[in-house]
């Protein structure tokens, strides 16, 4: 992951395309490893980009980052803050992470063609951005990750939401669930 960007983090928190260009600098801890998700940015008609809160309090929320992650945005950080000093610009935690070279936010439509452009510079098929949100939350629950984790990880408001929306996923957990409750059952009996 040495290519020093921020796209790195679309894949590994599932957050929407809003959440991610609502991210600002102060929005990462990086000493507890945390994005705090506070703000989404949209595009709207007639008004232009707006900035605002998350609609339910589940959307307001922290996702917890790896050690690579935090390596990662803090690489970035580091390239940002380089290309601003050479205009004589200061990078503060008050600019966009997913911005303009000045630290602006970007419309999402601009990150919609980049994204379309990345995925066919790839040669993968078409995806939607979205179509990455649903990934990471598949893959954590075939990995057996709690769907409550899942659940807070995404914002959605309860976790049924999150079941019904993965419920494609729910028969490879039912088989690992079988598997590891006769192991647990046979490890118990084999202590008694």
């Amino acid at each position: 992951m040495a290519q020093s960007n921020p796209k790195v983090i679309i894949n590994h928190t599932g957050m929407r395309r809003g959440e991610l260009l609502g991210l600002k600098w102060s929005n990462i801890d990086f000493n507890k490893k945390r994005i705090y998700v506070t703000h989404l940015l949209y595009y709207v008609s007639g008004q232009g980009l707006v900035l605002q809160s998350p609609k339910t309090s589940s959307g307001n929320r922290n996702i917890s980052i790896t050690d690579e992650i935090i390596d990662e945005l803090q690489s970035y950080k580091l390239k940002k803050q380089e290309q601003l000093l050479k205009v004589g610009m200061k990078l503060n935690d008050e600019h966009f992470i997913i911005s303009s070279f000045g630290g602006e936010p970007l419309n999402p439509n601009t990150i919609h063609k980049q994204f379309l452009y990345d995925v066919k510079l790839a040669g993968v098929k078409r995806i939607r951005f979205h179509d990455l949100r649903h990934t990471h939350a598949t893959i954590m629950l075939e990995i057996g990750e709690n769907p409550k984790v899942v659940s807070e990880r995404l914002g959605h408001s309860n976790v049924s939401i999150t079941l019904n929306k993965y419920s494609h996923v729910t028969p490879n957990l039912q088989d690992s669930s079988a598997e590891n409750f006769t192991k647990a059952l046979s490890h118990s009996h084999s202590k008694q």
